[in-house]
């Protein structure tokens, strides 16, 4: 009805909104920005802000942006995420059918992200949103999951999005 009225190609505000037709504030701008260099760099990065700000949209814009041919970026959102899980789901991702038990599905995942690296030449990107629900334990895996070669270099980027005041 008013998208006639007013002439509009789409119902505006949507969820649907492609992130390229999206404005680009300085602020948005910025934030690309260091998640691009985070995603670079192989780094950790923390994307926080209150309900409804565009955290999510700031993630599906910045995965549309990397790309393809060098970045894998692999995103995980659940409310419960254990490690078992976490491992289960990476590991999905990249096609694989993950071992039963989290040791096992973890020395898994690392090694088929030496193999992405090494033999596709891809840098793995992880997104995990609602990481404002994540557990203790599973804040606990993430450092161990980033700690490779005696903590001498990260084998991804990880990217944490949630709400600023449960963190």
């Amino acid at each position: 009805m008013f998208e006639t009225f007013y002439s509009l190609r789409r119902t505006p505000f949507t969820r649907d909104l492609p992130t390229d037709e999206l404005y680009l504030p300085v602020m948005l701008e910025e934030t690309l920005e260091r998640l691009a260099y985070a995603a670079e760099r192989q780094l950790f990065a923390v994307v926080t802000g209150d309900c409804g700000t565009g955290k999510t949209t700031t993630i599906r814009r910045i995965t549309e942006v990397l790309n393809a041919k060098t970045y894998k970026v692999m995103y995980l959102s659940d409310s419960k995420l254990t490690p078992r899980h976490f491992y289960k789901g990476l590991l999905e991702q990249l096609g694989c059918e993950a071992k039963f038990y989290r040791g096992d599905a973890k020395r898994q995942l690392h090694r088929e992200i030496e193999l992405m690296r090494g033999l596709h030449h891809l840098k793995p990107c992880v997104i995990v949103d609602e990481a404002h629900l994540l557990d203790r334990e599973m804040l606990e895996e993430v450092r161990f999951l980033l700690n490779v070669r005696m903590d001498s270099e990260s084998p991804m980027a990880l990217i944490l999005v949630g709400q600023l005041s449960d963190f």
